[in-house]
């Protein structure tokens, strides 16, 4: 038998997984959280050398847990979430920090190219919405004021890429995340000289990495890479995609009318289309001709996770007490909160890029008789409601949605499927494999490695559904009018944000 791997790079830790043909997980391996210390507000920073090292020890773990010989593994692909940036000296080596995607350092940068009146070109070309954690508002961050590491970047890639050039020694990308992160032109699916020079980052133009389609072999593992990390040299390495396009391949959503919710780190929102609207970051899909429509903002996941560390403890305590998983006690928690007394909103602002940039997480209506319990619900609420916003936004656009695929953590839960599905009144599916990001770049390797025909052989072979979650109807006023007053209370903190 073959396998493959995929390799799925988060900003909270890396993971990978080992997949047989059928899609199936044989074994995986993850790190622990990467974050470095913030050098000012606005900084999200990372060692680049420590992503590297975590993936070898992973890489290897995973190999030993799935007893094989690492000659059977038949291809590699790597994902990671878009924007933010890595940057390279003249050898191949970090020269300073990378940036994670919530990094808004640059939010000055945007603004001003907004004063000069060359924000609405840049969108033009990039056919998306600037904004600041992404590679261009970075690179010039640097240029204006760290000119010492900008004079010495030799080349430009992100999180994904690192660990793809340390597997190979090849300098490339993935056309996907490259130009979903404001990058490339859309018109043309190239770069393009004046979009470096509208974000004043000429120099760079000739240090980007070769553009490659997802499934397309970049490398190879190099015999360096195979000692550090037991795989085979000679393994074949694709270019893979960004993280919200490896969920959408690894729930199988390639249908117009199917709607991803990625409830992760991000609040990505998304499906395809042959158009690519404007006030939509739009981005290249699997096909030339198609884009891949998203509306996002910074947090999604991250609420729960934030609240989990916080205000979890009241949790903790009873899974101790009981010998159940937290989570377990969470979702029993949740469902203790029936919609028709829900008092308690949730704003889930806990990072940027948000509806304001000065946007932050509050609760609502709190008072002396509110329970953990509905506090626990208007998280799950809250977060379901960010995504009905973004839902919306695509619908607006003329893009036809019928139904949502559901992936990353939260989505794991059958009481936060059924809120979403009650919230966005339509069913929520979700995929039997839990690491559909990992998944998505598998199933891209099995292409190069010529285990699939073609994307649609995979989906029919490796992506499996569990059963839906429906809406249920008789709850669709109550939501909508909860819906209606959580926009009303953004709304109104919207002249605070603005420092009114």
């Amino acid at each position: 038998m073959k396998y493959l791997i995929g390799i799925d790079a988060g900003n909270t830790s890396s993971k990978v997984v080992v997949f047989d043909d059928a899609g199936g997980i044989v074994s995986e391996a993850s790190t622990p959280s990467m974050r470095t210390k913030r050098r000012a507000p606005g900084f999200e920073e990372f060692e680049v050398d420590e992503l590297w090292d975590g993936c070898v020890v992973c890489i290897k773990e995973a190999i030993q847990k799935a007893k094989i010989d690492p000659k059977d593994i038949a291809g590699i692909g790597v994902t990671s979430f878009g924007n933010g940036c890595v940057f390279l000296g003249k050898n191949g080596e970090a020269i300073a920090p990378g940036a994670f995607s919530q990094d808004y350092r640059a939010q000055q940068i945007v603004e001003n190219y907004k004063k000069e009146g060359v924000l609405d070109e840049i969108n033009s070309i990039t056919l998306g919405n600037l904004f600041a954690g992404e590679p261009g508002p970075i690179l010039r961050w640097y240029k204006d004021n760290e000119r010492g590491v900008y004079d010495k970047i030799g080349g430009v890639l992100l999180f994904n890429n690192v660990i793809m050039y340390r597997l190979t020694d090849v300098f490339a990308t993935d056309l996907n995340n490259f130009g979903g992160s404001c990058m490339v032109d859309l018109n043309t699916m190239e770069y393009n000289n004046r979009l470096f020079e509208l974000m004043g980052i000429s120099e760079l133009a000739d240090k980007m990495p070769r553009l490659a389609e997802p499934s397309e072999i970049i490398g190879k593992v190099t015999a360096k890479a195979a000692a550090e990390t037991s795989l085979a040299e000679g393994t074949p390495v694709v270019a893979g995609m960004m993280d919200v396009l490896a969920c959408l391949v690894g729930v199988g959503a390639d249908e117009e009318g199917i709607a991803t919710a990625i409830g992760g780190s991000w609040c990505i929102n998304e499906t395809l289309s042959k158009i690519a609207p404007s006030g939509l970051h739009n981005m290249p899909y699997l096909r030339r001709g198609e884009y891949l429509n998203t509306s996002n903002t910074g947090a999604s996941g991250s609420n729960y996770e934030w609240f989990t560390r916080v205000l979890g403890g009241t949790a903790k305590l009873e899974a101790q007490e009981k010998g159940v998983s937290y989570y377990k006690v969470l979702d029993e928690l949740i469902a203790m909160v029936p919609v028709e007394k829900a008092r308690v909103f949730f704003q889930p602002f806990v990072a940027q890029p948000s509806l304001h940039n000065n946007a932050k997480a509050n609760f609502f209506n709190v008072d002396s008789n509110t329970s953990y319990a509905e506090i626990c619900y208007s998280v799950a609420e809250g977060v379901a409601f960010i995504h009905k916003h973004h839902i919306d936004i695509l619908k607006s656009k003329g893009l036809p949605i019928k139904k949502v695929r559901f992936t990353g953590g939260v989505a794991r839960s059958p009481i936060w499927r059924q809120i979403f599905a009650n919230v966005l009144e339509m069913p929520i599916e979700s995929g039997e494999c839990e690491e559909t990001g990992a998944l998505g770049v598998a199933i891209a390797a099995g292409i190069g490695a010529g285990i699939y025909s073609s994307f649609d052989d995979a989906f029919k072979r490796a992506v499996r559904l569990i059963e839906p979650s429906y809406p249920d109807e008789s709850k669709f006023e109550i939501y909508r009018a909860r819906y209606k007053e959580w926009r009303k209370l953004n709304d109104i903190m919207y002249q605070y944000w603005d420092g009114k």
